[in-house]
Parts: structure tokens; C-alpha cells; sequence
């Protein structure tokens, strides 16, 4: 096979070689996750501090609640056991009850605004990781499929890389040296075909000459892009 036939196939060797790693950097990036998702984890996040917050507010309202009404009963006790004697300070200590009791309706009041927070603080939670799980779902399943065919892509480049070493075995080693030179400089493309009297490469309308040679199978370099024609 003549050398030129040779580059030909090796340029398309390499040119398959380049599409497979941009795919396979393309799918890469792909695979990692999306920002939006990663905003759906932290609000999630964020819900689960508030929701526990609001758990422990509950509790310690609840619990001053509790504190206040054992005062009430313990006055109350007090107050109607017979063992006060003194009317001024029965009187006393009615008022104290009465004054516990106003405290406490604020501390219940306040008891009850937790409770709402936590049941609206759990509401969004729950929203929240329906639609990450939801999200979440989706892009594994992508993830899934990508993996499958990085699996792919890594596979069709081991064949195309045992073919190619067996292409650049045959290439004596200064012709591969410039095609390698060339494929670096012009954007990795050095092998074009000649399409009719055009350079493949950069379309340019070539001298009879130049065709010429080319359909003869030498070693032609278009003069306008220097891409070698095949």
C-alpha cells in the first residue's frame, strides 16, 4: 500500500480517535451533577436544620407550658387546702393564680406558633426531597446510560488504536514523524481528499498539476493549506 494510502487511513484512524475523546470529555462532564441539583440538596439541607429547630423549640415551649400549668396547680392548691388564713392573703394569692394563668395562655399561644412552624417547616421538607428524589432519579438514569456508553466509546478506541499501531508499523518513520508534525500544526487535520479539482481541506481550486500528481499516488501537499492530498 502506498504511503499516502497509508496517512490517508491512519488521518481517519485519528480523526474517529479525536471524536471519541471529546465525546468521552463531553459525557464526563455530563456525569458529574448538575447545579440545579446541587441547589436542591442544600435547601434540602437547610430544611432538615429548620425542621429540627423548630423540633426543639416545640419541645422547650411545650415544656414551659408544662412548668407553668405544675405553678398554677401547685397555687391552686394552695390556695383552696384551707391553710391561708389571712384574707389579704388569699387575695394575694388569687391574684398570683390569675397572673400565672395570663402568662400561660402567652406561653401556649407560643407553644402553638411552633407547632404551625414545624408542621409548615416539614411541609416544605417533604416537597423539597420529592423533588430531588425525583431530580435525583432522572439524572442517574442518564448517569446510567452515559457510563454505558463510555463503556462504548473506550471499547471502539482500543480497536481503533490496534489498528492504528498496525497502520504506523508499515510507515517509514520520517513520513509518520511529519504527519504527526503536520496533524499538530494544522488543527489535526494533515490528510485531505481531493475532491474533483478542490483541496478537501481548504476547498481551494487546484493547478492540473497538482491533480495530477495526486491521481498518480505521490506524496502531494496542497499549495494553498500544505494538507498532503489523497
Amino acid at each position: 500500500m502506498r504511503t499516502i494510502k497509508l496517512l490517508a487511513t491512519l488521518q481517519q484512524i485519528d480523526l474517529e480517535l479525536d471524536a471519541d475523546r471529546r465525546k468521552f470529555a463531553e459525557n464526563k462532564e455530563a456525569m458529574t451533577p448538575p447545579e440545579g441539583l446541587k441547589k436542591l440538596l442544600a435547601q434540602v439541607k437547610a430544611a432538615e436544620n429548620e425542621v429540627t429547630r423548630w423540633q426543639k423549640e416545640r419541645k422547650l415551649r411545650e415544656e414551659a407550658v408544662a412548668l407553668q400549668q405544675a405553678k398554677i396547680k401547685e397555687e391552686e392548691a394552695r390556695l383552696y387546702s384551707g391553710r391561708i388564713k389571712d384574707p389579704r392573703e388569699q387575695v394575694a394569692v388569687q391574684q398570683h393564680v390569675e397572673s400565672l394563668k395570663r402568662h400561660l395562655e402567652t406561653l401556649e399561644e407560643r407553644a402553638l406558633e411552633a407547632l404551625m412552624e414545624l408542621e409548615k417547616s416539614q411541609a416544605t421538607l417533604t416537597q423539597l426531597r420529592q423533588t430531588f428524589e425525583a431530580q435525583k432519579a432522572t439524572w442517574m438514569t442518564r448517569r446510567e446510560a452515559l457510563e454505558k456508553e463510555q463503556e462504548a466509546i473506550v471499547a471502539h478506541a482500543r480497536r481503533l488504536k490496534a489498528k492504528r499501531e498496525t497502520i504506523t508499523k508499515q510507515l517509514p518513520a520520517a513520513d509518520l514523524s511529519q504527519y504527526e508534525a503536520m496533524r499538530k500544526k494544522l488543527g489535526g487535520l494533515a490528510v485531505v481528499k481531493l475532491n474533483g479539482r478542490s483541496c478537501g481541506g481548504c476547498g481551494a481550486s487546484l493547478p492540473t498539476s497538482v491533480v495530477q500528481q495526486v491521481q498518480a499516488g505521490e506524496m502531494t501537499k496542497c499549495p494553498i493549506c500544505g494538507r498532503l492530498l489523497s
